[in-house]
């Protein structure tokens, strides 16, 4: 009896072991596939890595040679100077068109190898925005005209106008000197913070800095930090709403809630020199906001008429810009005969004749904010893809004395 106990618990013991091996072998199976797929990955994200860095390479190539690209006047002058120039396509198009956003295409890196993986380049000129930095009584001389066009379309109630221009003029100039009424300067903010982090009146004060930034801002999302963006005649209100759109007062009665239609996010940027390079703008709201575009005589009224003609005005710039080349010519060949009624704007006089065609007017004032190309400022995004694997690059470019610096780098955003 103990001889067939004793048997009896060594097949138990080999039937254990023989378990416990099995599992440990299919663990180190399940590792082992693991370990090759997390290994095949890094190589394939090495590799994708490797497609953004070329693309990046081909967008500095692009931004610092295309000023000085020549033009082709034949389809044999053309074949030439591809043949010559890997990017003269991008190159041509983007000094031609006046700054309209230009894409490589999905493309090959290595010629040899198509099932490598490819990168798109896509470049894009970035003074369509009003560049908010300009827009106080130490920049554009117009500042105030401009900001009241703007607020104007934006639907704010002009209650709240000067709210927001005296608050925004205090955070950006160095004077520190309190403008108009509704101003605030370094020690309203200060008291304001100390009020919040003591716990007296936190919910008022939440949004408030320990001072006033006296300089140029580096993100809109800093807006919310001033007076005229967080409350009106001492009452809380939201910030945001006025930033991107949405309810201005949210803690009113539905009734007497105040909606805005367009942030101002829509109209202003950190970058640029402070004009609108009319060939590169989408949105006609921010044409619209121009002096010599919005012809009203005074935007304080909010005369939805004039408010419609500036809309009108901008619509149609846009619409004639759109229009495709009626005469078949290769947009990539210059001659002296190309047609002015379409395409780019070559400056402002081709603007107005253009406008005047169709039975408007663009006053001369404009003149001073439009740009007709590039300036210096450009959005960047590269996308590089290998094996279903998708590494994205959006950056804002500087392109300055030959140089490519930039100012802001998001991966896979």
């Amino acid at each position: 009896m103990r001889k067939g106990s004793r048997k009896g618990s060594a097949l138990v013991a080999v039937i254990w072991l023989l378990a416990v091996l099995s599992i440990l072998i299919a663990s180190y199976a399940v590792d082992a596939h693991l370990q090759t797929r997390i290994n095949i990955y890094l190589r394939e994200r090495v590799a994708v890595d490797h497609l953004t860095d070329a693309g990046l390479a081909i967008a500095e190539v692009i931004l610092t040679e295309y000023q000085n690209v020549q033009d082709a006047s034949s389809e044999t002058d053309l074949a030439q100077m591809q043949e010559d120039d890997r990017w003269y396509n991008e190159k041509r198009l983007l000094k031609s068109q006046g700054g309209q956003e230009v894409s490589t295409g999905a493309i090959p890196v290595d010629a040899l190898n198509t099932e490598g993986g490819t990168v798109t380049v896509t470049i894009r000129p970035i003074e369509s925005k009003f560049n908010i930095n300009t827009l106080f009584a130490g920049g554009d001389a117009n500042f105030s005209d401009l900001w009241m066009n703007i607020l104007a379309l934006s639907g704010i109630p002009k209650d709240y106008w000067d709210g927001i221009v005296d608050g925004w003029c205090d955070w950006r100039d160095t004077d520190g000197t309190k403008t108009g009424d509704n101003g605030a300067e370094s020690d309203f903010y200060s008291q304001a913070y100390q009020d919040f982090i003591d716990g007296r009146d936190e919910e008022r004060n939440k949004n408030y800095k320990p001072k006033a930034r006296d300089g140029e801002i580096v993100d809109l999302e800093e807006l919310k930090s001033i007076k005229g963006f967080n409350e009106y005649q001492e009452k809380p209100i939201n910030a945001d709403a006025i930033l991107n759109g949405g309810v201005l007062n949210p803690s009113e009665d539905e009734p007497d809630q105040i909606v805005i239609t367009n942030g101002l996010s829509k109209f202003f940027s950190v970058y640029g020199s402070g004009k609108i390079n009319v060939n590169a703008v989408k949105d006609p709201i921010v044409l619209a906001a121009i002096p010599g575009v919005f012809q009203g005589d005074n935007p304080e009224n909010e005369d939805p008429d004039d408010i419609a003609e500036a809309m009108t005005n901008a619509m149609q710039i846009i619409e004639l810009r759109e229009a495709m080349p009626t005469n078949g010519k290769n947009p990539l060949i210059a001659s002296e005969d190309d047609a002015n009624d379409t395409g780019a704007y070559k400056d402002f006089s081709n603007l107005q004749e253009r406008m005047q065609e169709v039975g408007l007017e663009i006053q001369n004032e404009a003149s001073t904010y439009f740009a007709f190309q590039p300036d210096k400022f450009f959005e960047v995004t590269v996308v590089g893809q290998s094996f279903g694997i998708v590494h994205k690059i959006v950056a804002i470019a500087l392109v300055q004395d030959g140089k490519v610096r930039y100012l802001r780098w998001q991966e896979d955003p």
